[in-house]
């Protein structure tokens, strides 16, 4: 397991489940006081390429990382640059070469700051200093066996709940001394 103690990593159970919103969130607060970096990671399963859009680069090896410097898009990785992060990464890789992928990441691209990641399957490699869940209860789509995940998570929000859920965990949101603190 690799332990990022500076990063903030939110999963959820379906699509459109608030996860960017949260992580936009999440960013506008840090980044008052740190240097944030935005980060998505998509593991690509054959077959699921058109599921995950366009973020024109190539994917010729196992995994491809794109920085976004497009604010204007309406891709998530946009939306994260919008909401104050100095950087934003797209990870796309293939399902067995996300180890290889963060590591290479983690090495290259992050120099101390904080990082706010959006993915779910990447908690199954990476110890982060906060691992959040958002939780959509009513989904048009199949949802994600989350079981794996739910006991690692430190905090559960819920799409249902709305922005006032996610304004006022971000709001007391801190982190100090290399741990995120938050009122429980």
């Amino acid at each position: 397991m690799i332990s990022v103690p500076e990063m903030v990593m939110i999963g959820g159970n379906s699509r459109n489940s608030g996860k960017t919103t949260l992580a936009c969130s999440i960013i506008r607060k840090l980044s008052v006081n740190h240097e944030v970096i935005g980060l998505k990671v998509t593991s690509v399963k054959p077959g699921e390429d058109e599921l995950h859009g366009n973020h024109n680069e190539d994917f010729n090896g196992n995994f491809t990382i794109f920085e976004e410097k497009n604010s204007e898009s309406h891709k998530d990785t946009a939306k994260m640059l919008q909401a104050g992060a100095a950087h934003v990464y797209y990870i796309r890789v293939e399902e067995n070469f996300t180890k290889q992928a963060i590591i290479h990441f983690l090495l290259s691209y992050a120099k101390g700051q904080l990082i706010v990641c959006e993915s779910r399957s990447l908690r199954s490699i990476v110890n982060p200093g906060l691992f959040l869940i958002m939780m959509r209860l009513q989904v048009d789509t199949k949802t994600k066996d989350m079981s794996e995940f739910l006991g690692m998570a430190d905090k559960i929000l819920y799409f249902e709940e709305g922005l006032v859920e996610i304004k006022q965990f971000s709001d007391n949101l801190k982190f100090n001394n290399r741990k995120f603190v938050w009122n429980r």
